[in-house]
């Protein structure tokens, strides 16, 4: 009997939550100095907005001649609107695990802090990083020190934003940061993306990345390039 009351509690709860779900796919193709040539990554998120918090998780594969490891990254977001006097935020917090070799793994955690101010969206926060080598390999070589530790590092990312119509959104951004991967604070990524609204629930969006390597250092290398291309469903 209490199983079934417990289950009936859940429901009704459940009912008065309202929950929104949102889930995407996308596909990524580009080339880079550690690509050894074009790679193609495949990716999806789930997210969950229960109250005012969101949940996220999302995760992908990737097919690079420079990859040992067919799966990309996992990551977990969880996020929340705040309001302080007329001032209106969303803090995040996130963890992000990439095990891009069969020796080497990188992991991510951090916070960000985002607002929008008419065309303009700002955010900025921090994230500490870990190159961990795999436990395998560790116990095989009897290695001391299988860590390194790079406390802390900023994140940033400023858009503009242009809405050609109410299907069509354009936005460009200058970041260090995007989908499974932090740059340095001097290593800037400059990002378009063109949305389309095809549906109430649905969404086309088509997008460009430039990546540069040493901006503000004394010698400024290009990088490499990405184009992607998704879609995104609102349930």
């Amino acid at each position: 009997m209490r199983r079934y009351l417990s289950i009936i509690a859940m429901l009704v709860t459940l009912q008065h939550l309202s929950a929104q779900f949102s889930s995407s796919v996308y596909v990524e193709t580009g080339e880079n100095y550690v690509s050894s040539g074009i790679y193609t990554d495949i990716y999806g998120s789930f997210s969950a907005k229960i109250l005012q918090w969101k949940f996220e998780m999302a995760s992908g594969i990737t097919f690079s001649e420079a990859r040992q490891n067919r799966f990309n990254a996992l990551s977990f977001d969880v996020s929340k609107g705040f309001k302080l006097k007329e001032f209106a935020f969303t803090a995040k917090v996130f963890y992000q695990w990439k095990p891009f070799s069969e020796r080497l793994h990188e992991q991510n955690a951090g916070l960000l802090l985002s607002f929008d101010k008419k065309k303009f969206s700002f955010e900025t926060g921090l994230n500490t990083r870990i190159f961990n080598l795999t436990n395998e390999l560790s116990s095989l070589n009897n290695y001391q020190h299988t860590a390194i530790w790079e406390p802390v590092n900023l994140m940033y990312k400023i858009s503009y934003n242009y809405p050609f119509s109410e299907k069509f959104n354009f936005r460009a951004s200058i970041t260090n940061y995007d989908a499974f991967i932090i740059q340095q604070e001097t290593n800037p990524m400059i990002i378009t993306k063109l949305d389309y609204q095809l549906s109430r629930s649905t969404k086309l969006n088509l997008g460009v990345g430039y990546l540069q390597s040493g901006l503000m250092n004394i010698r400024v290398n290009y990088f490499g390039y990405f184009i992607r291309g998704g879609v995104q469903w609102d349930i």
